[in-house]
């Protein structure tokens, strides 16, 4: 049997708080389709952002020389 690694999931404001942004700006960027969204309900409270796609939102931002 293999080990299944778990994700790592944040909440919106979690994710506001690593991005140094505001709760509504990270919804804003969810609503335009731009931050990728788990879904464990029908309201905001049950909502999460996987690491990994926090992770390419903020490499698809990064500009400049390596």
């Amino acid at each position: 049997m293999s080990a299944v690694e778990a994700v790592r999931l944040y909440s919106v404001a979690a994710a506001a708080t690593q991005l140094d942004m505001s709760r509504v700006w990270v919804y804003d960027q969810i609503k335009a389709g731009k931050l990728r969204v788990v879904e464990f309900g029908d309201t905001r409270p049950h909502q999460r952002i996987r690491a990994d796609d926090l992770q390419k939102f903020i490499d698809a931002r990064t500009f400049g020389p390596v």
